[in-house]
């Protein structure tokens, strides 16, 4: 079956227990998204045959082992062999591991999904760690990190804009969210990965389907949607929903996201994400008096206050600003050249 979109695609993995739950879930990803992924390991009960007979959607069969993140309890012979088995059954994408790949044979019909996942951090060569797979005659790449800090997602985006072949790439956790997000601009992108419901996500940092569609506006990211942060210690649901509805209400291609940054670290952030680049950051509390550091001007209501909370591109240089109230600050961003 053909997926909907055969890139940038929003995918749902199934978190389910049972052969039968497993078909309800899928039942509602066919309608709701475009591709889900069966974790077989995450199963007590399964009758792969059926799960992937008359599917409502294209299928990636995964079955993780612990060594990297998953929860299959069996032997590694009996997890290859189900891998093995959903290649002969026709699923539309198989996930296997970089170390056993050379174990799975003919994929037949089925595109060979080569990955590798580390659950405690960030690879430190992440695009040596893309090639490599890329190597191993992957149809399509995925490398998987997890952030402890918003900058370690960089090399993420590199791997993206370099990628020439379908690729996953992601950092879990709550510094990885970005990556979910603007993976999506990249026409490299095979698919992010989002859950049907919130709580019943299978990987940190995963947000829901939901969020994905109506928070960021996600079937209308592509890559020239202008990207905006919102920088904090930590950033709210409803500040990030308040300012991209403001962007899409002023008809900008653009969509906010949520930098999580720690005391002292916001300057040295901001000049990290001059690569992506992010064109305006809104700045919270208490980052609001060093992030002037790392900005090439001030403009007079930041001189008179000392303090900066909003921060726009002019001229291809980043300018700091004050301004009281969310809106306000959407208009500077909109209105000096920042979209």
């Amino acid at each position: 079956m053909a997926s909907r979109r055969r890139l940038r695609m929003l995918g749902v993995p199934v978190n389910a227990r049972t052969t039968d739950e497993a078909l309800a879930a899928l039942g509602r990803i066919g309608v709701e998204a475009d591709i889900a992924e069966l974790r077989l390991d995450l199963m007590d009960e399964l009758d792969l045959e059926r799960l992937l007979a008359d599917r409502p959607c294209p299928i990636i069969v995964t079955c993780r082992p612990p060594r990297e993140g998953g929860l299959y309890r069996g032997s590694e012979e009996s997890r290859l062999r189900l891998l093995q088995q959903a290649v002969r059954l026709g699923a539309d994408y198989v996930d296997v591991e970089l170390d056993s790949v050379a174990r799975i044979g003919e994929r037949g019909a089925s595109r060979l999904i080569v990955s590798h996942h580390d659950p405690n951090g960030m690879p430190v060569d992440f695009a040596a760690h893309w090639r490599e797979l890329r190597a191993a005659g992957a149809d399509v790449v995925k490398l998987v990190g997890t952030a402890s800090d918003v900058r370690q997602t960089l090399p993420v985006f590199e791997a993206y804009a370099r990628a020439d072949v379908p690729t996953i790439a992601l950092a879990m956790g709550e510094a990885g969210l970005p990556t979910r997000v603007l993976a999506l601009k990249y026409d490299a992108c095979l698919l992010t990965y989002c859950s049907l419901e919130a709580g019943r996500g299978t990987a940190r940092g995963q947000i829901t389907l939901a969020e994905m569609l109506e928070v960021y506006n996600a079937r209308q990211i592509g890559p020239a949607t202008a990207v905006y942060g919102l920088l904090g210690p930590r950033v709210e649901a409803d500040r990030l929903r308040e300012y991209n509805v403001a962007l899409r209400a002023a008809g900008m291609d653009a969509v906010a996201v949520p930098l999580v940054v720690s005391e002292g670290d916001a300057a040295e952030t901001v000049a990290a994400f001059r690569e992506l680049p992010v064109l305006g950051y809104h700045v919270q509390p208490p980052h609001q008096e060093t992030v002037g550091q790392a900005l090439d001007h001030l403009d007079p209501s930041a001189c008179r206050s000392g303090q900066v909370n909003t921060v726009y591109s002019r001229d291809d240089e980043l300018v700091g600003a004050w301004a009281e109230t969310p809106p306000e600050r959407v208009e500077l961003w909109l209105a000096t050249g920042g979209g």
